[in-house]
C-alpha cells in the first residue's frame, strides 16, 4: 500500500489504501523509515477500513506506555457534504487522454451526487511541487542503493535543510485542507505500460496524446511522491477501462490521518460511480 503499492492498483481491478505516516504494517521490516509505509489491498473499501482501524493501533511496545491513538471520523459520508479537488491533469506531466476521460468521469458521478468540485485548486505551484518530487527521490536515494545512485548523496545538514522544506509542504498541504476534504488526481500519467524487458532506466513511455517520456525524470512518480512526502493517506479505487481494455485507478488524497476520509470517498465512488462498483 505504499508508493509503489498504489501503482499496480491503479492498473488492476482492486483497491489500496496508503496509509497516514506512522500507520504502517509493523511485522513489515522493509518498511523502517517514513518515506514509505506499507498497506492493506482488499476488493471493497469496507474491507479496506477494517483493515486500516487494525493498522492504525499503536506499536505494542509504544501502547504498554501509554502511548494512544484514534483515526479521526470521515469528513463526510454523504457526496452533498464533500468538498472535492479535482486535480487530473498537469502541463509538466500530461495525463494520457483516454485515462483523464475516465478520471474526469468519476469526478463528474461525485458532482452529480451533490459534491463541490473545484478543478482549479492546488495544493502547491507547479514548480514548487515539481521540486518537492526532487527533495524526495534525493532523500531515497541518499538512503539506499535500491533507488539508484545520487550524483551528490545529502549531507547530514542538507538532509535537515530537507525536512525543514519537508515541514513547510506540509503545512502548505494543511492549510489547503482546511477548504477542502479530499484531493483527486491521477496515481501515474499512463495506465498500465507494457512489459519489456530492459532496465527501468531508459526506458521510453507512451500515452494517448500526450508526448512520450523516459525514466528516469518526475513522470512516473509525480502523483505518489509528494503525498508520502507530506505524510498524507491516500486509497486508490479503480474508475474504469480504457478503449484498449486497461483498468485505471483515481488516487483520492486525505489530510493526515484522515485515513478514513479518503476511504469513504472510495465508498461513495462505489455507490455513484458504476465502473467502481464490484
Amino acid at each position: 500500500g505504499h508508493m509503489h503499492g498504489c501503482v499496480p492498483m491503479a492498473t488492476h481491478a482492486s483497491l489500496d489504501p496508503r496509509p497516514s505516516g506512522r500507520i504502517r504494517a509493523r511485522r513489515d521490516p522493509s518498511f523502517h523509515h517514513d518515506l514509505a509505509v506499507s498497506g492493506p489491498i482488499a476488493r471493497c473499501c469496507a474491507d479496506l477500513e477494517l483493515a486500516v482501524r487494525v493498522l492504525a493501533r499503536p506499536d505494542p511496545a509504544l501502547e504498554s506506555n501509554g502511548w494512544s491513538f484514534v483515526l479521526p471520523p470521515p469528513k463526510a459520508i454523504e457526496a452533498p457534504r464533500l468538498r472535492i479537488a479535482a486535480w487530473l491533469d498537469s502541463p509538466t506531466v500530461p495525463t494520457d487522454r483516454d485515462y483523464l476521460g475516465l478520471l474526469e468521469s468519476a469526478v463528474a458521478s461525485l458532482q452529480s451526487a451533490g459534491a463541490q468540485v473545484d478543478r482549479e485548486a492546488r495544493p502547491l505551484p507547479e514548480d514548487q511541487f515539481v521540486g518537492a518530487v526532487h527533495l524526495w527521490w534525493a532523500q531515497l536515494q541518499s538512503m539506499s542503493p535500491a533507488f539508484g545512485s545520487a550524483k551528490v548523496p545529502l549531507t547530514h545538514t542538507k538532509w535537515l535543510g530537507t525536512e525543514v522544506k519537508r515541514n513547510f509542504i506540509k503545512e502548505r498541504f494543511a492549510e489547503f485542507f482546511q477548504r477542502f476534504d479530499v484531493l483527486l488526481c491521477p496515481v501515474m500519467p499512463i495506465p498500465a505500460p507494457p512489459h519489456m524487458p530492459l532496465a527501468f532506466e531508459g526506458r521510453v513511455f507512451k500515452g494517448a496524446g500526450i508526448p512520450e517520456f523516459r525514466f528516469p525524470g518526475v513522470h512516473m512518480i509525480f502523483w505518489t511522491s509528494v503525498f508520502v512526502f507530506a505524510d498524507l493517506p491516500c486509497t486508490v479505487v479503480p474508475v474504469g477501462f480504457t478503449p484498449s481494455g486497461l483498468p485505471c485507478g483515481v488516487q483520492i488524497v486525505a489530510p493526515q490521518f484522515h485515513d478514513l476520509t479518503s476511504i469513504e470517498v472510495g465508498k461513495m465512488l462505489e455507490r455513484h460511480h458504476p465502473a467502481t462498483r464490484h
